[in-house]
């Protein structure tokens, strides 16, 4: 007997184009690219809108290395560097060939007029004044450093008995242009321009570098080793 067509199990209807299972992984795919593409490109503009512009600059000579006060400097003893323009002190130098370092520079330390001896020590002072070194043989006094205004006296000694009789002005109310605060290695004058590693201000034999008139500095040099500084008040 013929089976009746009509009790014949069917095939399930196949489901719309885009809606089955794998049409809805499709999607769920798409969709998590397309979130991860749109955080992405978020995070570069909030970076693109939060980073600040590259600062101009412009090269400038810093030390190499930690450099000594007195040292004549040479090639490798300052490199160029890109700098900050809105940072670059004052009297940056562009060329160091034969420059003594006034005080000691530190690693990276821009190089400076001020920092160097000769007439970028008296930047700023009256026409005719003189760097003049004061030599001390109690040392400096404590807190020292230069911009301050001192007083130089001699001691004035009796020449059969050597006592010290009193104290004659030097200078009076001159400011300090560089400090050192002890006696350098091999019995040398210190550095300048800050105090000299292994001493300190009011730690033994220093000297001081003041401005000056020419006769002043005269009389400061005939008073070698008689010299005491006084620190004037503000």
């Amino acid at each position: 007997m013929l089976a009746d067509s009509s009790t014949r199990p069917t095939a399930p209807a196949a489901p719309p184009a885009g809606r089955g299972p794998s049409a809805r992984r499709r999607r769920r795919r798409a969709r998590g690219w397309l979130s991860a593409g749109l955080v992405a490109g978020a995070g570069g503009l909030a970076v693109a809108v939060l980073a600040p512009p590259a600062p101009a600059t412009t090269t400038v000579l810093v030390a190499a290395r930690d450099l000594p006060a007195g040292s004549a400097l040479a090639g490798g003893d300052v490199v160029p560097a890109a700098w900050p323009r809105a940072l670059v002190p004052p009297g940056a130098m562009t060329s160091a060939d034969g420059a003594v370092l006034a005080g000691p520079l530190g690693r990276g330390e821009p190089l400076t007029r001020t920092r160097t001896a000769g007439p970028g020590l008296l930047t700023g002072q009256p026409a005719g004044a003189v760097a003049a070194l004061v030599d001390l043989p109690a040392g400096a006094p404590p807190g020292l450093a230069p911009g301050t205004r001192v007083d130089v006296l001699a001691r004035v000694v009796d020449p059969v008995t050597g006592a010290v009789t009193g104290a004659s002005a030097l200078a009076v109310d001159v400011p300090v242009l560089a400090v050192a605060g002890g006696a350098a290695p091999g019995g040398t004058s210190a550095g300048l321009g800050g105090a000299w590693p292994g001493g300190g201000a009011g730690d033994g034999p220093g000297a001081v570098v003041v401005a000056v008139t020419a006769s002043t500095a005269a009389d400061l040099a005939a008073a070698a080793g008689r010299t005491v500084l006084l620190v004037r008040g503000t």
